[in-house]
């Protein structure tokens, strides 16, 4: 019997010890920032924190959020005199990125009609950014889109939903990353 309680003891003991040492699986290794993103981080994200802007970066791509409220008149689409001021700055960062493709795309939520909100969000990317090229980004460098209600990012059921929705965003890309496609000869 004590030869029996000392095995399951034992093996007991090696369970425990065995189960101990198994540590959860590591998080999926986030990518890497490409030295092209590196360059533009540093200040692309202070300007981002200062301003309330959402910034995500995936390793190629950094992509500023840029809120419709606090930013644009609440009833049209023209930037306020306070939503000028860092996107100015963010044109100064831009200006020299010449190695880099520029997307500025709007967003609205689904309040109205969806043609209305898919110009609501076209005048919007078209305010943000005439306001980078006046900065000195090179409109070649420039792509404008409207979504529209397309791709919302909360729920629009809720008024904080609606103000998460209606959105301005910004993506920044290397500019061999669409020079990889294949053209047709």
């Amino acid at each position: 019997m004590k030869k029996i309680s000392a095995v399951v003891l034992s093996t007991l003991a090696l369970t425990i010890t065995a189960c101990s040492t198994n540590k959860p699986a590591p998080p999926p290794p986030t990518p890497e920032a490409t030295p092209w993103a590196q360059a533009h981080m540093a200040e692309l994200t202070a300007i981002a924190l200062e301003e309330h802007y959402e910034i995500q970066n995936n390793g190629e791509q950094i992509r500023l959020i840029i809120p419709v409220k606090n930013n644009f008149h609440p009833k049209r689409t023209l930037l306020l005199p306070s939503g000028l001021v860092p996107l100015s700055r963010i044109a100064k960062v831009l200006r020299t990125a010449t190695d880099s493709n520029i997307s500025v795309v709007g967003f609205s939520d689904d309040v109205g009609a969806d043609d209305i909100n898919q110009q609501l969000s076209l005048e919007r990317a078209e305010a943000v950014a005439s306001v980078l090229q006046l900065g000195g980004v090179r409109r070649h460098n420039m792509q404008l889109k409207s979504l529209g209600e397309d791709q919302p990012r909360a729920d629009n059921s809720t008024p904080e939903g609606r103000d998460l929705n209606r959105r301005v965003e910004i993506e920044i890309t290397p500019r061999g990353a669409v020079s990889s496609l294949a053209l047709a000869p």
